[in-house]
């Protein structure tokens, strides 16, 4: 199946061919990193570290749980930060290790749903076709569109009827998530552009997380929510919030784009290769003006 995933993405989504993913391990555990985001008291922005040579990124990773709770929580002591520890289930090293046989697909990969796997193995396969140095929302919103459209299309293609309605099921799901989180984050950046005292800051955003738990709870088709669901609704703050936003906050560029092409792979990543080589500062304005007249 995995070598069936990566022979469509590279004839039918046209993307770089790599030796990744075409080999195995069981690391041992149940991520392959766990990564630390954080953000300051009332805002949205993610903190960033930046290392020599690969650059600056919106999250820190540890290989050890324990290790990134640790740090989190001296975030929230000694400065004051919102944070989110969230578990990695895949990475890509852009290419840099197909010298030696490629990333290989891991156990952390697999689960009973086949449609995730599909899912997971184009977003990685997408970071190799375009990833711009110092820009984590771009690239994280990149993969995700190819991600999304690349895995519909092979889930019509080779999905049996099973698969295409657990297919769809997810994905409805997934749209009304994204839209329940969408709708939280954009409520709290209005409250944090208001010039108002901290206490009343404060109780504003106890309400729209009150709002946006009781709106997750209710999505659910059974009465009692399981413990792994209940943990994940209670530990949504403004750091999970601004870290989901990296994944999605882009997307609808990258739809439109796509569709001015005609649907056209090729043409599509050589006009996304062209926001790589302006500034950044000119790339978020092009991007934002979109999505603000949308």
């Amino acid at each position: 199946m995995v070598k069936n995933i990566r022979e469509f993405g590279f004839n039918t989504l046209k993307l770089k061919k790599t030796n990744s993913y075409s080999t195995y391990l069981d690391i041992g555990r149940q991520a392959v990193v766990w990564n630390v985001v954080a953000t300051k008291q009332s805002s949205l922005d993610l903190k960033e570290w930046c290392y020599l040579f690969i650059g600056c990124f919106s999250y820190r990773g540890f290989y050890s749980r324990e290790e990134a709770v640790e740090y989190a929580e001296h975030l929230v002591v000694q400065e004051n930060l919102q944070t989110a520890v969230l578990p990695v289930l895949a990475y890509s090293t852009l290419g840099w290790s197909d010298f030696f046989g490629g990333d290989p697909v891991l156990n952390t990969f697999l689960w009973d749903d086949k449609t995730e796997l599909v899912r997971l193995l184009f977003h990685e396969l997408a970071h190799h076709q375009i990833f711009i140095k110092n820009d984590t929302i771009f690239n994280e919103s990149f993969a995700s569109f190819v991600e999304d459209v690349g895995s519909s299309l092979w889930i019509k293609k080779y999905g049996d009827e099973y698969d295409l309605q657990v297919y769809k099921q997810k994905k409805r799901k997934r749209l009304e998530v994204s839209k329940i989180l969408s709708i939280a984050r954009q409520r709290l950046k209005e409250l944090y552009a208001r010039n108002l005292e901290k206490d009343e800051i404060q109780l504003e955003e106890s309400e729209i997380f009150q709002k946006l738990r009781t709106k997750l709870e209710q999505l659910t088709e059974t009465k009692e929510l399981s413990e792994d669901y209940q943990k994940w609704i209670s530990q949504i703050n403004t750091a999970w919030l601004a870290a989901f936003s990296l994944y999605e906050g882009y997307k609808p560029f990258f739809h439109e784009l796509f569709i001015r092409n005609n649907s056209d792979w090729v043409k599509f990543y050589k006009e996304v290769k062209k926001l790589e080589k302006i500034k950044k500062s000119d790339r978020d304005f092009i991007i934002e003006s979109f999505l603000e007249s949308e």
